[in-house]
């Protein structure tokens, strides 16, 4: 019995060694494996944060702009790809742009013209000054600019064209010498002017009595006219130069015809025929109203095409110049329209309305 019971303990003995040493190897493959995993979990975290900052470095955006190779760094000597190249150009010759030049605005060069035109008044070179005003004015100047040069345009028609004085280099007149059988009227159809103008301009007293190698001044016509409603003005022209200007009355309720018209016939102490019939006003009569002149006119462009009825006269009412009150006639005062009458001549002289 006591050797059973020895048996049954070194069994014992045997089972017990053999559950301690299971146990020790379970517990040194856990601890084995566990340092594993602590070592694989602190790679994947370590290499985390270094494949942000390459993602942040290749993708820019707003909060992350791509960032620029560093000096000497590999990357900086890298181009980027580029699927389609642009060709070279460095075998290719530069072709040379030629140049133009650049555009002179209207301001600038008006302003030239005036200063141009200044300098040649204080040469005394009033042809050459008239010349640049009336260019600085076909530029259609602004004001106070505009009336200036104007006024200067003017001044100058009446020293170098409407006056006695003859100027050598001046395309606008000319000098004649009478031949025998000349009258004042023959040279004056000659130069599309008027007799009455070749008297006055050369101080023959008498139209009618001229001698044979008498050298007188006269003029390269025929005149015209241009008529500004707005303005109130007509601008009397000579080959496209402004020579000479008068204020004027017009139709009421813009009842004067714009257009071309040209000189058809004229009056001294004209008949007063009213147009709305009426009452007939005799040439001497005080309540005539077309003064002492009448330039009749018959439409040939525009609006006033086929019209007869219209002219340019004077006026018993100089408070009207200025003003639209007339019938559709164009006014000017007595001692302008005399003058206009000598410029105008029929058939040749046209006058615009504007």
């Amino acid at each position: 019995m006591a050797r059973r019971r020895r048996r049954s303990s070194a069994k014992n003995w045997m089972f017990v060694a053999v559950l301690a040493c299971g146990a020790g190897l379970s517990w040194w493959v856990f601890l084995t494996a566990d340092r594993s995993v602590e070592a694989t979990a602190s790679r994947s975290l370590a290499a985390r944060p270094i494949l942000s900052a390459s993602l942040q470095d290749s993708v820019p955006s707003p909060e992350n702009p791509a960032k620029k190779a560093e000096p000497g760094s590999n990357e900086e000597s890298k181009p980027p790809s580029n699927p389609n190249p642009p060709p070279s150009t460095e075998s290719r010759p530069q072709q040379e742009v030629p140049s133009v030049p650049a555009p002179v605005s209207n301001a600038s060069r008006i302003t030239s013209l005036v200063v141009s035109a200044e300098e040649a008044l204080s040469r005394n070179e009033l042809i050459a000054a008239r010349m640049r005003y009336q260019e600085a004015y076909d530029l259609q100047p602004q004001e106070p600019i505009r009336s200036r040069v104007r006024g200067e345009l003017i001044r100058l028609g009446g020293e170098t064209v409407l006056s006695p004085r003859i100027f050598e280099n001046d395309s606008l007149t000319a000098t004649y010498v009478l031949q025998p059988g000349d009258s004042l009227a023959k040279v004056a159809a000659q130069f599309k002017v008027t007799p009455d103008l070749l008297a006055a301009l050369n101080g023959i007293a008498d139209k009618n009595l001229v001698r044979a190698g008498q050298t007188i001044k006269v003029i390269q016509g025929p005149f015209s006219a241009m008529a500004d409603k707005r303005a109130f003005l007509l601008e009397v022209y000579l080959d496209k130069t402004l020579v000479t200007e008068f204020k004027v009355g017009l139709g009421a309720d813009g009842s004067t015809p714009t257009g071309k018209w040209q000189v058809s016939g004229k009056l001294v102490n004209p008949t007063y025929y009213p147009p709305r019939g009426g009452q007939i006003i005799a040439a001497d009569d005080a309540k005539n109203p077309l003064g002492e002149r009448w330039i009749g006119l018959v439409g040939i462009e525009g609006n006033a095409i086929g019209q007869e009825r219209y002219g340019i006269h004077g006026t018993i009412e100089p408070g009207s110049i200025g003003k639209s009150t007339s019938m559709g006639c164009i006014r000017l005062k007595n001692e302008d329209v005399e003058r206009l009458y000598m410029y105008l001549v029929e058939k040749h002289s046209t006058v615009t309305v504007k």
